[in-house]
């Protein structure tokens, strides 16, 4: 059993740096994107494009990729997608117009779906039963690393050395993580501590399955009032009550200090207690703290606000992890993992254009209500489905 648990640490750890590193890289674009976008006199309209490419082709690959996994196996997605971060990186170094920008994001986008859902379809293979929380959200937290760090990274590199050095840095990054996978992650034909894989069920079959809705429409809609807080936030913070970007980059940072932090505690949780209540806690009270946006004023009040925010979210993303996991047995852990992904990158596309409708039609004010609507109205749903479908037991289960 030693050397088998040896070599499921190394997988484990070469796979939770290959999942930093791709929203590492995420993050190194996102403070330099709309900077480079400026350079080639670029709109308001074409840099929301450039913006909106990477989540299109995530919703639109996550489906096929997840579901290929689970037929040809996942180390050699896993190797093609951090090599294409590799090649991405070198493209953004040449890139002359802002059409091409839009391109190579879109790329990457379908690059970063060949990394973060499959990386997380392996660990799921080789996840004991009962111990889905644990597992899984301690890998979840490499997500989270990588977002924190990608933005300073990126801005800092930048601000010395230019744009350039961004984008080669995250390059490097990924031919380490290349390397790191192909030395240390077992191929699929001989997965150690991984149970044979069922032959994954066909998409129509696996959509009437209420679990499964409540999956999809938790996180889309996670996605919707998530992304629309982020893209609206800043502006009303700033027009409002006059806070600094420094303020506001605080605050807004403080979401994914508490889901990092988190995520792991909450994940043993959701192995000792019902996965249901967690999510009804977490996936309603999150959401439902907008509602107090309009009635805050500081600093360290916005900044307490979000990492409640986080702290709910991260309680109730743990145990609907935990679920996807249990539900990967039956229906194809690569098939949950890809449709998780294309729900969750919808949800980003349509938050900020339908929090822009209500903010022009309304106010700005009106569009964080509108936010804490779509969640808590899901969570209805979401805890309804659950609660309704006996032939997954995966939502109440207790080690």
């Amino acid at each position: 059993m030693a050397p088998e648990r040896s070599i499921l640490s190394r997988a484990f750890v070469a796979l939770f740096v290959s999942v930093a590193v791709a929203m590492m890289g995420v993050g190194i674009v996102a403070p330099i994107l709309p900077l480079l976008a400026q350079t080639f006199s670029a709109g308001g309209f074409a840099i929301g494009l450039s913006f909106s490419a990477f989540p299109l082709a995530r919703m639109l690959v996550g489906p096929v990729i997840g579901r290929l996994s689970d037929h040809i196996g996942r180390k050699r997605l896993l190797v093609l997608g951090l090599a294409g971060f590799t090649v991405i990186s070198i493209l953004y170094v040449i890139t002359s117009s802002i059409w091409q920008l839009a391109l190579f994001r879109f790329l990457q986008g379908g690059a970063s779906m060949l990394v973060t859902p499959i990386a997380q379809a392996y660990v799921g293979d080789v996840t004991p039963a009962g111990k889905e929380g644990r597992s899984i959200n301690a890998f979840y937290v490499s997500m989270f690393l990588g977002m924190a760090v990608g933005p300073l990274l990126g801005g800092t590199l930048a601000e010395a050395w230019g744009f350039r050095a961004s984008f080669l840095a995250m390059g490097a990054l990924s031919s380490c993580a290349l390397i790191l996978v192909l030395w240390t992650v077992p191929p699929d034909a001989r997965r150690v501590g991984a149970r044979p894989r069922a032959a994954p069920t066909p998409i129509r079959t696996l959509l009437r399955s209420d679990s499964v809705k409540a999956l999809l429409l938790y996180f889309a809609t996670r996605g919707v009032w998530r992304q629309g807080f982020n893209a609206f936030f800043p502006l009303w913070a700033a027009s409002r009550l006059g806070l600094s970007e420094s303020s506001i980059g605080l605050i807004l940072s403080t979401y994914m200090l508490s889901g990092g932090v988190l995520q792991l505690p909450f994940g043993m949780l959701a192995d000792r207690w019902p996965r249901r209540i967690q999510v009804a806690i977490g996936s309603a009270g999150a959401p439902l703290l907008l509602l107090v946006v309009p009635y805050l004023s500081s600093t360290l009040q916005f900044a307490a606000l979000t990492f409640t925010v986080g702290a709910l979210s991260a309680l109730s993303r743990a145990s609907m992890l935990a679920i996807r996991t249990a539900l990967g047995r039956k229906h194809g852990m690569g098939t949950l993992a890809g449709l998780h992904g294309a729900a969750f990158s919808s949800g980003q596309m349509l938050g900020p254009t339908a929090f822009g409708a209500i903010a022009d039609g309304i106010g700005l004010s009106a569009a964080f209500p509108f936010g804490a609507a779509v969640g808590f109205a899901a969570t209805v749903l979401v805890v309804r489905w659950l609660r309704r479908d006996r032939g997954e037991p995966a939502a109440d289960a207790v080690s």
